[in-house]
């Protein structure tokens, strides 16, 4: 058996015992809608006046894995509303390890700002600046998965960065120094760093 993490997002109907829609995130990023009824998705007592959206764990029966996936069937007959039952997810303890890589060299490639981006002790060049893009991808993509909803300022403001650092390379003579080219583009001269998950500690 494997947990999903779920979201409750509202209350739909007094029909007994109760019903809910759920929001669950696959391997993809794709978000797939579920509609029913709270006993069968949970043993918490949501009700109509709980306050929404609450976050639960589903338990489903893992089918199969292949490296960082696996397929997963949703129990007692649970369907998305486009009448999914298997889902392809990532389970939690591997996206929690990919932040936990991720958030340590973005933080690194940005906490030298506005001198300019890093990757490991050197300057960035752009080549590595288009490679941090696709890292930032992923990223955004766990950060979804584990709903980090507050990182999407920490990352548009990277994504600026990794985008505009190889223009200036291009044209430093130009400008006195990264700084500078910031400013004339009204960029954000420093990236501040989100709050780090209260999970982000422990092992």
């Amino acid at each position: 058996m494997s947990k999903l993490k779920a979201l409750a997002v509202r209350w739909r109907s007094d029909d007994f015992p109760g019903w809910v829609e759920v929001l669950i995130r696959d391997a993809r990023g794709q978000v797939h809608r579920i509609i029913e009824k709270v006993p069968v998705l949970t043993s918490l007592n949501m009700t109509r006046d709980s306050s929404f959206p609450l976050q639960f764990w589903i338990e489903a029966r893992t089918e199969s894995v292949d490296g960082g996936e696996m397929v997963v069937t949703l129990p007692y007959g649970i369907e998305s509303t486009e009448g999914k039952r298997s889902l392809v997810v990532v389970p939690v303890d591997v996206d929690q390890a990919s932040y936990r890589h991720a958030r340590q060299w973005l933080d690194h490639a940005v906490h030298e700002l506005p001198v300019g981006v890093l990757w490991g002790p050197d300057g960035a060049t752009p080549g590595q600046c288009a490679e941090m893009l696709d890292g930032l991808d992923e990223f955004a993509r766990i950060c979804a998965r584990l709903g980090l909803d507050d990182h999407a300022e920490f990352i548009e403001a990277c994504r600026w960065h990794f985008d505009h650092y190889p223009h200036y390379l291009g044209r430093r003579r130009h400008f006195v120094d990264y700084a500078t080219y910031i400013r004339d583009r009204r960029g954000p001269l420093q990236v501040q760093s989100p709050a780090s998950p209260g999970w982000l500690g422990r092992r």
